[in-house]
């Protein structure tokens, strides 16, 4: 699991779909956030994926412009994978022991970073307000986008919305859900923001070069 999951972080909206601003499009808002999140000093994505094993947990910290950590944790697994980024040079391990990545691998993590990082946002589709709403015991602004691409016959409590909250005070996002319109259904992916100020991401100092296979 040493490819970065750029797709949680927040501007990946694939279950929407680009539309003429509407009065009640609220997407410059929702731009503004992730934008605002990736020029702050740290953020970490979290989420819990269930596989046959067992729930997956995936953690990706940030530190802009060039600093990544993501960790990996499964009951498939032993002990916790990591990949790492720093600067110009990319890190893969086990429970800390970590192995400098070869320059392709390398080179392939930077160029997937960079992408997400510098992310217009002009793909990020029309999101309605939705005002605000108390989630996970907090009062949050609530901005919602339906799938478009819903097979024709789906009923109406079954459409998929992605819900991006955003902290009214800090105006980063909080969490960002897809799930049922209906509220009723376990959600399909929830990810979890939130902006640790004591974040740390340093090379492993003595790692040796990945052996090429």
């Amino acid at each position: 699991m040493r490819r970065l999951v750029f797709t949680i972080l927040g501007l990946a909206t694939a279950a929407c779909v680009p539309a003429a601003a509407r009065a009640d499009d609220c997407s410059g808002e929702v731009v503004a956030a992730f934008q605002k999140q990736r020029a702050s000093k740290a953020f970490r994505v979290a989420m819990t994926q269930p596989s046959a094993e067992g729930d997956v947990e995936l953690t990706v910290d940030y530190m802009p412009p060039d600093k990544m950590l993501q960790t990996v944790r499964s009951p498939a697994m032993p002990g916790e994978q990591q990949t790492m980024l720093v600067g110009n040079h990319a890190y893969a391990g086990s429970d800390g022991a970590f192995e400098e990545l070869l320059p392709q691998f390398t080179q392939s993590i930077i160029a997937e970073f960079n992408a997400a990082m510098g992310s217009t946002g002009k793909e990020i589709g029309t999101f309605e307000c939705m005002g605000k709403t108390n989630f996970e015991g907090k009062e949050l602004l609530a901005y919602r986008a339906l799938d478009k691409a819903a097979p024709a016959g789906t009923a109406p409590d079954k459409i998929l919305a992605r819900t991006v909250y955003v902290d009214p005070v800090t105006g980063l996002p909080a969490f960002n859900v897809v799930a049922t319109v209906s509220g009723k259904d376990a959600p399909v992916l929830k990810v979890n923001y939130s902006y640790p100020t004591d974040l740390v991401i340093e090379a492993p100092q003595g790692a040796p070069v990945q052996k090429a296979h």
